[in-house]
């Protein structure tokens, strides 16, 4: 018998009080169990015994950095709550570690065993000519599986036999007098009736298609932007904005997409022209003219023609001074929330009227100063 084991002529693994039970131990009582397991543990063994000599209590306290008093007030109750026991020598043991101990050589053994049975399944495959020499066990096993027909299903599922699909036809004397319906198509079950062929069905499916096709197809498409058209007001825009030929694939792009959202050439070239010089790269003028198709968007459809009234010629005389000051600020922000909240102040500094700087907002305060100084008179 080794000496990392207690000397125990019977021990019981299934009374081995659970080691979770020590959370309502107290305190004192838990570190001192933890204390003992440590040591043992840095021994590796489950018994407190050097060679064939059986530690003292005072030499376990020692040993598991406890004090003397502390082991001896506790041990009693330790072991009478099974965390801890003595052997037939009186030598203090862990359970739980013996019981780990134990466990650990029933598989080893079981391990050896299942080793020893597999040698002799091959040195017997072999003799018998399954297997040829020096394969291993599992490809030897693969090989025999499979003249066998391999491993059976673990849930085996009846054999799923060939369906039957009767044709698609019409049957005789369904339709009322009152009703057409060339689409009324059942399943035919019975010997008599018209069968339908093949061809039918397939003039049946088709449309179906094309019914179903033409009913979710109503949405109205955007029409692609021309190539040509998408070019030109690049080049136009490249230009207007100062921006070299390097950039004209993005510059295509980015007006091929601004176009799709509603933009025309004037409104992209009228835009980039007060922003010329001031970037390198064409998307700098992203937001800028996303942020003048937005205001497009909102603004009324069309302007009154010419001849204008004296409200209307003011609207558009202010318009045209306020355009390059919200476009700069809108160059240095980017940010339109900013730029309305910052508005009024820089339209009372350049004597502009305190509204918002859209063309149909200016003609509204003009018309409402002229109105005002009608009746006033």
């Amino acid at each position: 018998m080794t000496n990392n084991r207690p000397q125990l002529a019977r021990f019981d693994q299934g009374a081995v009080t659970p080691l979770k039970m020590l959370r309502s131990m107290p305190a004192e009582l838990r570190g001192v169990v933890t204390n003992l397991h440590e040591a043992l543990k840095e021994i590796r063994s489950c018994v407190f015994r050097a060679g064939t000599l059986v530690l003292t209590d005072e030499q376990v306290a020692l040993q598991a950095w406890l004090d003397g008093a502390t082991l001896k007030r506790t041990l009693p109750i330790i072991i009478q709550a099974g965390f801890m026991a003595r052997d037939d020598a009186g030598a203090l043991f862990s359970p739980h570690l013996y019981d780990r101990l134990l466990r650990k050589e029933e598989r080893a053994a079981r391990k050896a065993q299942a080793e020893a049975d597999r040698a002799q399944w091959v040195a017997e495959a072999q003799d018998r000519g399954d297997a040829p020499q020096g394969m291993t066990p599992k490809q030897i096993a693969s090989i025999i599986n499979g003249r066998k027909g391999g491993r059976p299903r673990k849930n085996p599922a009846p054999a799923v036999g060939q369906k039957n699909m009767p044709f698609y036809g019409v049957v005789g004397g369904t339709e009322k007098p009152e009703q057409k319906n060339n689409t009324s198509w059942v399943m035919e079950n019975e010997l008599t009736g018209s069968v339908g062929s093949l061809e039918e069905e397939r003039i049946y499916t088709n449309l179906n298609n094309t019914l179903s096709s033409s009913s979710n197809s109503r949405e109205p498409e955007i029409p692609k932007p021309d190539t040509a058209e998408v070019s030109h007001i690049a080049q136009k825009a490249r230009e207007a904005g100062g921006i070299g030929a390097d950039q004209r694939t993005y510059a295509e792009n980015y007006v091929r997409d601004w176009l799709r959202a509603g933009a025309d050439e004037a409104l992209i070239v009228r835009t980039i022209a007060p922003l010329h010089g001031k970037a390198h790269k064409f998307v700098y003028f992203d937001a800028p003219v996303r942020q003048a198709i937005q205001q497009k968007a909102t603004e009324p459809a069309a302007k009154p023609a010419i001849p204008k009234d004296e409200a209307e010629q003011q609207a558009q005389a202010v318009w045209k001074r306020a355009q390059p000051l919200w476009a700069r600020m809108m160059q240095e922000t980017r940010d339109l929330s900013a730029v309305d909240r910052k508005w009024p102040s820089v339209a009372q500094e350049h004597d502009l009227p305190n509204c918002p700087p859209r063309y149909d907002a200016y003609v509204a305060y003009f018309r409402q100063q002229a109105n005002g100084t009608r009746a006033a008179a």
